[in-house]
């Protein structure tokens, strides 16, 4: 087994999948950050396990009564583009620190490095839960209430950004429709090739992609403005809490995690959204798009549309997205099952 005390065993994959959040690893090297910025760490947590190491630090904040305070630490390294999502999350950092969007993120306090190939960065802690972990216990008015709120997000955010793209890594993020043209171009020249990998799709479904999907021209309005997305609005990324006992509905707090942004437009911003956090209720999809007033560009053969986006995206789905609908005869039928609004 490689050595557990060197960051360079987290350079390899098994390892690092089996202990990227493994807290008695992690523990020396969060202290050692803590304590190189001045703050006094008490108890550790491990964060909600996504792509980076990420924990939660209870620290004693300056006051009268020295109250107990926390941040966060989240450490990115050579796997997963983690140069890159440091970069990026750094950029959006400084960008949404000037933006009042409907709903905030985390600030960042600071940076670093622990090694040429590690780097860190240090948010604000936001005090509640991500909404995946309650979705059982939010009433249906509540959830009507998120999907408008994160249309009148998306829409804030889109329109916000357009004006102030800040310069991310390349290629994964060109600041022109150019670049998200080209990055759709690649994914479609290998669509079937991935999903036949993946193997999620039925054969007589993976058979009909080229001619279903529209070149990247019919999917990007080229007339408006390039912007950025978020590109990873799932239900792990929406924090909040149950603001009522009684009724459960849901106050948001912060979006998270922004190490996915790129140029992109409203079609691939919902991907993440409608498959995951939506869990693919067209009725709140319906609502979120009323919030958002979806341009008639994107409202034109809209199912196909997003669908295609759905095909196009750089990861494969969950398998549940794909399994209640294998017998649908074409991807057409599909299209309208998981987006016929």
């Amino acid at each position: 087994m490689a050595n557990s005390s060197s960051l360079g065993s987290f350079s390899d994959l098994p390892f690092y999948s089996a202990h990227f959040m493994d807290l008695a690893l992690w523990e020396s090297y969060v202290r050692q950050v803590c304590q190189s910025h001045g703050f006094e760490g008490k108890r550790i947590f491990p964060g909600l396990p996504g792509t980076f190491p990420t924990f939660i630090v209870e620290i004693n904040a300056e006051g009268v009564r020295k109250s107990s305070a926390s941040i966060v630490v989240k450490f990115f390294g050579p796997l997963f583009g983690g140069a890159d999502s440091f970069r990026i999350e750094l950029s959006m950092g400084d960008l949404l620190a000037q933006q009042s969007l409907p709903i905030p993120s985390p600030a960042i306090l600071t940076k670093g490095q622990l090694d040429p190939e590690w780097w860190y960065l240090i948010f604000e802690h936001i005090p509640g839960v991500s909404i995946g972990q309650v979705r059982q216990q939010l009433s249906p008015g509540a959830w009507v209430g998120v999907a408008r709120q994160m249309g009148l997000f998306m829409k804030k955010l889109h329109t916000s950004t357009a004006l102030a793209l800040p310069v991310l890594p390349q290629p994964k993020s060109a600041v022109s429709w150019d670049g998200f043209a080209g990055f759709l171009k690649d994914q479609r020249a290998h669509c079937s090739a991935n999903h036949l990998g993946w193997n999620d799709l039925p054969t007589h479904l993976l058979e009909q992609v080229q001619d279903f999907i529209p070149p990247a021209g019919k999917l990007i309005d080229l007339s408006s403005p390039s912007h950025l997305i978020h590109a990873d609005l799932t239900s792990d990324h929406l924090l909040g809490r149950l603001s009522s006992t009684t009724t459960m509905d849901w106050e948001n707090l912060a979006i998270i995690d922004w190490g996915d942004t790129r140029v992109g437009n409203i079609l691939y911003e919902l991907v993440a959204l409608h498959i995951d956090l939506f869990k693919a209720d067209k009725h709140l999809l319906r609502t979120c798009l009323e919030a958002y007033g979806l341009p008639d560009f994107y409202l034109q053969d809209f199912p196909r549309k997003a669908l295609s986006m759905v095909l196009l995206h750089q990861f494969p789905m969950p398998a549940d997205v794909y399994a209640p609908h294998r017998d649908v005869p074409s991807l057409q039928e599909l299209a309208q099952c998981l987006f016929g609004i």
